[in-house]
């Protein structure tokens, strides 16, 4: 099943939004299109949606000046290697790659196969929270602390109305909550609600527009109650698919609970 592609125009800047189909846990990649140059933002889990992409990205006949990785999860690092720009993360995120990065690739190549990287990439360029003019384009680059991992990298457009958030949303999609950082989380989608941008652009499923955060609170709010009710993995699983049936992204929602159930051993 090919994945998704979503266009938001705007004035002086485009972002092309590619999701994945279920086997690539919705995960979405954004091309950050500048009148004169190409941005990615994240880079897939599965080696074949990390080249529909790149191939994409080499449709649009710009050069492709620079990748992001907003954060160290499998499914928006492990596709890094398959494009020919320097890969810019959050100094803690460099840490985090370097550190876990080749057991995580190890891990996920193990289950899937040739389709998933047996090594992560490691970054060319660490960038710090900061505002950048490109192209004439105001960017700022946004440090996000303790939403769905420690730190994690969002990028505004403030002329634009566009905000990209990744893993701080998921678009009716099953929410990784290994960390447990329900609290925080809650915080950062309630700041974020305030912020001037009307274009959301998530982590999982299609962008969208502030709704998004309301929706993620709900689910945030139903799944920590579940997981305090519930005894076993199994018992929790269910309670999230009978709360939200039509969820996309449930290869995350099994993912999760070897962190969520450690006491039941690997899943």
């Amino acid at each position: 099943m090919p994945g998704i592609w979503n266009v938001a125009a705007g004035s002086r800047l485009a972002i092309h939004s590619f999701t994945a189909p279920e086997d690539g846990w919705l995960v979405n990649s954004h091309i950050m299109e500048f009148p004169g140059q190409l941005f990615v933002v994240d880079t897939q889990y599965r080696l074949s949606y990390a080249r529909e992409v790149a191939r994409y990205a080499a449709e649009l006949k710009k050069p492709l000046t620079r990748v992001y990785v907003t954060h160290y999860h499998p499914d928006h690092l492990l596709g890094a290697g398959e494009f020919n720009a320097p890969l810019f993360t959050l100094p803690n995120v460099a840490r985090k790659i370097a550190a876990a990065g080749g057991r995580v690739a190890s891990e996920e190549h193990e289950k899937i196969g040739a389709d998933v990287a047996v090594i992560a990439r490691q970054p060319d360029h660490q960038i710090e929270a900061s505002d950048e003019t490109i192209d004439g384009v105001h960017v700022e680059h946004r440090l996000l602390r303790g939403a769905e991992t420690e730190d994690a990298l969002t990028i505004a457009i403030p002329d634009e109305g566009k905000i990209i958030v990744q893993d701080l949303v998921y678009n009716r999609a099953h929410v990784f909550l290994g960390e447990r950082r329900f609290d925080t989380w809650r915080a950062s989608l309630q700041a974020h609600r305030d912020l001037p941008y009307r274009e959301v652009f998530p982590g999982h499923g299609k962008p969208g527009d502030k709704t998004l955060y309301e929706e993620m609170e709900d689910y945030l709010d139903y799944s920590e109650e579940a997981l305090h009710k519930s005894t076993t993995a199994n018992d929790f699983k269910q309670r999230i698919l009978d709360r939200f049936p039509n969820y996309g992204c449930g290869l995350v929602l099994d993912h999760q609970l070897r962190f969520l159930f450690p006491h039941e051993g690997s899943r």
